[in-house]
């Protein structure tokens, strides 16, 4: 992607993408700061998630009548 190349040429690996148009794309100088381990607990809880609407699936399937 752009960001990343634009990364990887000026060796900055704080450079994002500007939504609020604060005229910078240095994510330290917008104090935007995102953990590995906040991303991680993301990515569980997304998969948690997911996991349960699967079972919700397996219970009740479809053409079921209900109680």
């Amino acid at each position: 992607t752009e960001v990343r190349a634009r990364q990887v040429k000026e060796s900055n690996s704080a450079l994002g993408i500007d939504c609020l148009h604060k005229g910078t794309n240095d994510m330290k100088q917008q104090h935007v700061i995102e953990t590995l381990i906040g991303k991680k607990q993301q990515i569980s809880l997304a998969t948690q998630v997911v996991k349960m609407i699967l079972k919700i699936d397996d219970i009740r399937r479809p053409g079921e009548t209900e109680e």
